[in-house]
């Protein structure tokens, strides 16, 4: 009777847990179905979604110069146009000649076999004549070839002979900093930094465009982008905008305000793209209008109010506590609490803020650049490089010749000065910029200046989207765009380019006259308020 009486039980608690499950399956399921369905019609589809790459971002202050193809052979033809005075320049070794031509092949491909601009080739030995023979027949245009000096190459030999070099060098490989412990990456970041425009072979020439071995361009430029720059006024060109890593330019900054400071420069528009501000307390008076004990408030106030969400509070605060200071009694418990919480804070500390700045790392990589020589070749810049020079700091830490192109075209350009190639597809290493082509794709047929570069009637372009402004891309699928992966800079710089011609802050500024008279009387009324 017992065994039954406990199969009865066994057999009835079954019977409850099967339907228990199968109540909470259906129930999941219902809720599944639901929220599938609130998702679907609510949440954007990935062909809802537009990326940056998708998109035409092109303002009155910068855009493609064209979108999409033009007829290069009318264009060639047309009497408004005129060939500059420009060259390629490539700083490479014998033992790259694989990668170099590699670098040739794309470039004239899908370019120079229409334009024929001559090449520049530096090397701190001399090239041999296997080079030199295979870099001719990789091109029409005309090549020259030259040697770097000793002191276009090494460190002042009273640097590279010391033991502090060469322990400095040393650390950085043990401390892992990318390139770090390669004495050749430090000497070549110097001599892009502020040497390469200056060799004969560079100076009788107004623009340049950098290439390095082994890189890869994957759309037809059908224009002459120098003429375009010459004639549009940009200055600086680049294709891809990204942060530094920390670690290789951590004194770079300060030094870079020392240098302003000391030679009274007044920077470009351009800085603000570089520098996060945090001085955005401002005034309709000078400091000489105040007393010393306003100045010594307005000061006070700097220190604690770094962004826009804190001025309100800390200007409220102040009012409190001028309240509190200010009352022949010392019942106000509002304007005590906010001095004691005052007295307990700590304020805040931006490790690397220089006179209310702070380099952002943000910076044009330079290994893809088309510029005038002169945007380098000028005494502020010249300046700058040789307080950098002396600083140490090209070999004591790993300052690339990116952030310092990009800091030093910021003491003197302007935001409009400078053009974003969104329509050169590019790759070096592992990063890729690679725009959409333009629907006018087939307007103009491909037509090669030399058999060698014909295309075969099977090549497939990518597909054209409405505000594409490639010309004949074929992007490959990986490495994924910088655009829509490195966004934090390229945010920057529409953000920058997004102002109306005439405007020039980036960051909203607070008149701190007219936000304290309206704190000062919101507090007062509330104040009143309450003893009523």
């Amino acid at each position: 009777m017992r065994v039954k009486v406990k199969r009865w039980v066994n057999d009835a608690v079954e019977e409850v847990l099967d339907w228990l499950l199968s109540t909470i399956a259906i129930y999941m399921y219902i809720t599944a179905i639901i929220c599938g369905t609130f998702l679907y019609f609510t949440y954007p589809s990935r062909t809802d979604i537009r990326f940056y790459s998708e998109q035409d971002l092109g303002t009155e202050r910068d855009a493609p110069f064209y979108y999409g193809c033009v007829n290069t052979e009318g264009y060639l033809q047309a009497p408004e146009y005129k060939k500059m005075n420009a060259a390629f320049v490539m700083l490479t070794r014998n033992n790259e000649l694989k990668d170099v031509l590699s670098s040739m092949n794309s470039i004239e491909a899908h370019f120079n076999q229409w334009f024929k601009y001559p090449y520049v080739f530096l090397n701190d030995e001399p090239f041999s004549e296997e080079f030199k023979k295979s870099i001719r027949e990789a091109t029409d245009a005309d090549i020259e070839f030259g040697t770097l000096d000793e002191s276009q190459w090494e460190f002042p030999e009273e640097v590279r002979n010391t033991f502090e070099y060469q322990n400095a060098i040393t650390d950085q490989g043990d401390r892992g900093i990318l390139y770090g412990n390669m004495e050749s990456y430090h000497k070549m970041c110097r001599f892009y930094s502020g040497i390469f425009y200056k060799h004969p072979l560079m100076q009788k020439y107004e623009w340049y465009w950098r290439l390095e071995p082994d890189v890869e361009f994957f759309c037809d430029l059908t224009y002459d982008p120098f003429f375009e720059m010459h004639r549009r006024n940009k200055k600086y060109a680049f294709t891809m905008i990204i942060p530094e890593i920390y670690w290789t330019v951590p004194n770079l900054f300060r030094y870079t305000k020392a240098f302003i400071r000391e030679y009274g420069v007044k920077v470009g528009t351009l800085w603000k793209l570089f520098a996060t501000n945090y001085d955005i307390l401002k005034t309709d008076k000078g400091r000489d209008e105040f007393t010393d004990y306003e100045n010594m408030v307005r000061d006070d106030l700097h220190q604690w109010v770094k962004f826009g969400g804190d001025v309100e509070p800390k200007l409220s605060e102040k009012v409190a506590i001028d309240h509190l200071l200010e009352s022949e009694t010392a019942d106000d418990d509002v304007g005590l609490m906010f001095l004691v919480n005052r007295a307990r804070s700590k304020v805040p500390l931006i490790e690397d803020e220089f006179e209310g700045e702070e380099y952002n790392l943000c910076h044009f990589w330079s290994n893809f650049e088309i510029a005038r020589l002169d945007v380098f070749d000028n005494e502020v810049y010249n300046s700058y490089f040789q307080y950098l020079e002396a600083s140490g700091g090209f070999w004591k830490e790993r300052w690339g010749d990116a952030p310092v192109h990009s800091i030093g075209l910021a003491l003197t350009l302007d935001v409009d000065d400078i053009h974003y190639f969104r329509d050169i597809g590019y790759m070096h290493s592992i990063l890729k910029h690679c725009p959409k082509n333009s629907p006018d794709l087939n307007e103009f047929q491909y037509k090669p200046a030399n058999k060698k570069y014909k295309r075969s009637s099977w090549t497939r372009y990518d597909t054209p989207i409405e505000g594409g402004s490639g010309c004949r891309c074929r992007c490959p699928s990986k490495p994924a765009e910088v655009e829509d992966t490195i966004t934090f800079c390229f945010e920057k710089w529409m953000d920058v380019t997004h102002l109306k011609k005439g405007e020039v802050e980036l960051y909203q500024l607070f008149n701190i006259e007219e936000k304290e008279e309206m704190v000062r009387n919101d507090f007062e009324r509330h104040h009143q308020q309450q003893n009523q």
